[in-house]
Formats: C-alpha cells, structure tokens, sequence
C-alpha cells in the first residue's frame, strides 16, 4: 500500500470515528439499481480523462478544447462523486466513497496546477489511488445490484473507461514516462479494449441501434490502432498523438451511447 492510500484510510478512520455514519440510501428500483453500477464505472473513466485532458494542455493537443473539457470533466467528477456516495447501499461501500472524496480533494488540486512534465507525474501517483479506489466502488456496486446490472452496460462502460486510459498512457509516453508498469499497463488496456469490444460485437442483447455505436467504436478502434503504430515509430509524432486523442474521444462517445441504450433496452 502506498503512503498516500495509507494516509487517506487513517483519515477515513478518524472522520469515522467522529461522526455518526449517514443514513443509507433506501433500496432502489432495479433499473436504478443498473444504473447505478455503470456509473460507478464511469467515475473510473472521468479519473482517467481528467489526466489525459491534463496532458493534453500540457502538450497543446487541441489545447482549447481540452483546457474547457478539463474544467467540465472536475465537474462531473465531483457531481458522480457525491451522487454514488449519497446512493451508498450499505457501510461498506459509502466507506469506499469517503475514502475516495478524501483521494479526489488531492487529486482535483494536482490536476488544477499548470500542466507541466513534473506536474504529471505528480499527478499520476493520485491517478493510481484514485482509479484503484474507483475500480474497488464499481465492484462492490455490481456485487451488491448483481441481479439488477445489465453485463453488456458494464462491459461498454468498461470499454470506455479504457478508450480514456490508453490514450493517457500514449500522452505520458511522450512525456517520457516509460517504464515498465506504464508499459504494462498500455499493453494490457490495449488487449482489453480490443477483446471486450469483439465480446459486445456478438452480444445477443445488440439491437440495430446498439451495433451501429459498436461499429462507430470498431472502426475507430482501427483508426487509433494505426496512429499508435505510427507514434511507436515516427517517436512520437504530434499528428499521431492528436489521432490517438481523438479516436479515443469518439471510442468513448460511441460507448457511452452504447451502455445507455443496453441500460434502457434491459429496463
């Protein structure tokens, strides 16, 4: 465990044995109970996109827009944080999620500083907590709603997630960051990406609608595939970094539509 997770759970404990905890969340309808396990892994996949836009100001990749994008992405974040940690279903899971506002306040001030090289790395010890303690939240919301969750959503909502994260880790690269747990990390991201959508390809639950977004994430895929095989070797060329930032942005669209109409066609 890190200094900085260990620091947050000491904190955790204290606010908790200061206060009473909060009243619970009253059960809800199974539709919502979908829902919200897809949110939860959306608050993994605003983590991850609060660093890339970070890095792409920082790399004047359509910096602008990112630089606007930034600031609504802070703000969703906060927004679904305090969403799932008021909908909290049991102890445990409402623990989780004031442990994470504990992990997010630090996070939100790194990721709010200039956007410089040493920055991001600052920002990408944070990142880790807060993507690691996200993922554990989404987990114990599926396990928790099981009977309620719609596999397909999670998987597209955890194949957006992904969109995000590779082409973060595209943007550290560039920012030298390339040791071997980053690289993992792309490799495995890249792997998932690729097998989860051809899972959702052949889903039984695809409507026409769905596989239409599918395809848009499909050949997008393709398309952010080539521009990473040509920032490998052209060492990291600009025009093959913003392909790469933007094919992910229109993998996470595509998704996002995806997981919204799966939602909607198990209610």
């Amino acid at each position: 465990m890190s200094a900085a997770r260990a620091l947050a759970r000491l904190a955790l404990a204290l606010l908790l044995s200061i206060g009473a905890p909060q009243a619970l969340a009253q059960a809800p309808s199974r539709v919502e109970a979908g829902a919200r396990a897809t949110t939860a892994v959306r608050l993994g996949t605003l983590a991850e996109r609060i660093a890339k836009l970070h890095a792409q100001v920082g790399q004047g990749v359509l910096a602008e827009r990112s630089r606007r994008a930034l600031s609504a992405a802070i703000r969703d974040f906060d927004a679904t944080l305090r969403s799932l940690l008021s909908a909290a279903p049991s102890a445990e899971i409402r623990d989780n999620y004031v442990l994470l506002t504990l992990l997010w306040n630090d996070y939100r001030e790194w990721a709010q500083k200039p956007p410089t090289r040493e920055n991001a790395r600052k920002l990408r010890e944070r990142n880790e907590e807060v993507a690691w303690i996200a993922a554990k939240g989404a987990r114990m919301i599926q396990e928790h709603s099981r009977a309620a969750t719609n596999a397909s959503a999670l998987r597209a909502a955890g194949a957006a997630l992904l969109s995000q994260r590779i082409a973060k880790l595209y943007l550290w690269r560039r920012w030298e960051m390339r040791d071997e747990a980053l690289a993992r990390e792309l490799r495995e991201a890249e792997e998932n990406l690729r097998r989860t959508l051809d899972t959702l390809l052949v889903a039984r639950d695809n409507t026409p609608e769905i596989a239409a977004e599918l395809q848009v994430a499909e050949n997008q895929l393709r398309f952010m595939a080539d521009a990473a095989r040509g920032f490998e070797a052209r060492q990291a060329a600009p025009r093959h970094l913003e392909f790469i930032v933007k094919t992910g942005y229109h993998i996470l669209e595509a998704l996002e539509r995806a997981t919204r109409l799966y939602q909607g066609a198990a209610s």
